[in-house]
């Protein structure tokens, strides 16, 4: 199943001209959008009601980190609370932005945004969702020890009254419903009657599942919330368990021992097992080499260009990927908003022995490469590649807990990752990897450039590659909170000129998402990777 078509559609729709007010009137939809701007957001459509059966399991490559929404981090965690949780907008499996707990929003100024609650909807434990528990979820993630980057662009949440809440942005910042989708809203009675430890045993949400039980490293249960605002599910158990293993994950499939299962390799994919069912969409993540730009021989920028030269991407893809990707030119889609093309590296061999020759390595160097399983056949491709041009890698596998524990402080000489963007938007990948005060980060405590004493600051998770410039943070400073979106356009495209000259990763690819699936029907994959089950039912 391929739904390229609908999802290019979707995405140049949904990030700036889903909302109402000062938005709508200066935010036209991209050129290629010929359609006139909505005036009023999509409502979603409430699927038939049937009462739940049966149980489906899922096989991802991790655990989750947290029952928290507080602490998410990552997809894994993602798919679980999302079937937990509800936001006050939504992404439909076309990966539009609509009304989900909030029925609209509006602008009375540039930097508020007045939502409006539904007034029918409970938490699993019957209280009524409202207005304080928006203003109690908000505040969590503006603390101090949350590493969410809201509290760099939020300054404060209003309750105007028990179905409107504001909040109310520091500076303009026009893509704020991009991030919207990703708050999963808490009870505040019942937080404060439970408090911390006793949340992370027994969570509660106002999603289409609630939580029974989470066995670190085994799996997490859920059961179907018969409540639910829109309908019970039609599924009464949904079972996730961490299988980082690829092979294990598709014995699992084939015995019958789960039912769907995600990152599935293209080799796979090409020749299922029987009665398995392969499907894959566009996805929304770009694949890259990070490169610390502050650990030899990476702290020159010839070097950097020089792995981008000495890397073929269109033969990884043909050979290791089965066609299945793109490449790419820079860390943006060329879906999300603020993309422009970037056409500075191609695969020249000879290229990249000069760039190595000029910055005094004619011979080449060694390297530390960390990636994790999954990535062990493209890192070997890379490794061949690169060894051409006298580049020995040495590549070192660890579970993806462990190496994002290592690559988030700047523990890494570099590593071989990547990177969702789901939000579409150039604010949901650029702040968060190429500004020198990264969003998320403590911007007091973070320390840039690296500490002698090593490569990042482990204290804060969130060092990476090390890249900041001070033109690059200017423009993406710029395209972040200027309304017009023409200027946001430009900005982003001279941040994009910066970071791709300078490089601190090698530009490799956009891969389809694949998943291999038996014995459930009525379920379709999203771009964004996560898991929408109000369709889904199991056949046997």
């Amino acid at each position: 199943m391929n739904k390229s078509s609908s999802f290019l559609k979707a995405v140049s729709i949904a990030i700036l001209c889903l909302t109402l007010g000062f938005v709508a009137a200066c935010q036209p939809p991209p050129a290629t959008v010929t359609t006139e701007a909505p005036t009023q957001v999509v409502q979603p459509t409430a699927p038939e009601q049937v009462g739940p059966s049966g149980q489906l399991i899922i096989g991802q490559s991790e655990d989750i980190n947290t029952l928290d929404p507080k602490f998410l981090k990552g997809r894994e965690t993602q798919n679980v609370m999302r079937l937990m949780f509800d936001s006050l907008f939504h992404r439909d499996d076309e990966m539009q932005i609509i009304p989900w707990l909030a029925t609209s929003v509006e602008n009375p100024d540039v930097l508020t945004w007045r939502f409006h609650l539904r007034e029918d909807v409970k938490f699993s434990n019957g209280n009524d969702f409202r207005a304080n528990d928006v203003k109690f979820t908000m505040e969590r993630l503006l603390a101090e020890d949350s590493g969410w980057s809201e509290r760099n662009f939020i300054d404060e949440v209003k309750i105007v009254d028990d179905y409107t809440a504001d909040i109310i942005t520091k500076s303009p910042y026009p893509a704020f419903l991009t991030r919207a989708v990703l708050w999963h809203m808490l009870d505040e009675e019942y937080f404060n009657e439970v408090g911390d430890d006793g949340f992370l045993t027994s969570p509660v949400g106002t999603g289409p599942y609630t939580f029974v039980s989470w066995a670190t490293d085994e799996e997490v249960m859920l059961e179907a919330n018969v409540n639910y605002w829109r309908g019970a599910p039609k599924i009464k158990t949904v079972i996730f368990r961490p299988i980082p293993e690829t092979a294990t994950r598709i014995a699992a499939l084939e015995s019958g021992d789960v039912n769907i299962i995600s990152d599935v390799t293209p080799a796979y994919a090409k020749q299922p097992g029987r009665d398995v069912q392969i499907v894959t969409i566009p996805g929304t993540r770009a694949f890259f080499i990070g490169m610390n730009v502050n650990v030899a021989p990476f702290d020159k920028v010839a070097v950097r260009q020089a792995m981008n030269y000495a890397v073929d991407v269109p033969a990884i893809i043909k050979s290791v990927l089965n066609g299945l990707a793109r490449p790419m030119d820079n860390p943006l889609l060329p879906e999300a908003f603020g993309y422009v093309a970037t056409p500075f590296y191609h695969y020249d061999a000879a290229k990249a022995k000069s760039l190595l020759a000029d910055a005094g390595l004619p011979d080449g160097f060694e390297m530390e490469l960390y990636t994790s399983a999954p990535m062990k056949e493209v890192a070997e491709a890379l490794a061949g590649q690169l060894s051409a041009v006298g580049i020995v890698v040495h590549i070192n596998i660890l579970d993806p807990s462990a190496l994002t524990a290592k690559v988030e402080p700047g523990d890494t000489q570099a590593y071989l990752s990547s990177w969702g963007n789901s939000e579409m938007d150039a604010s949901g990948i650029l702040p968060k990897q190429f500004y020198s005060k990264r969003y998320g980060c403590d911007l007091v405590t973070f320390k840039y450039p690296a500490p002698e004493s090593g490569f990042g600051d482990a204290s804060k998770g969130c060092y990476y590659t090390g890249f900041g410039d001070p033109d690059a943070d200017a423009a993406i400073q710029e395209g972040q909170t200027n309304i017009d979106p023409e200027a946001r356009k430009a900005a982003y495209a001279e941040a994009l000129r910066i970071i791709v000259e300078k490089t601190p990763w090698v530009f490799l690819y956009n891969p389809e998402e694949i998943y291999a699936y038996r014995g459930v029907e009525g379920w379709v994959p999203r771009s964004d990777a996560l898991f929408n089950l109000a369709n889904a039912s199991v056949t046997k």
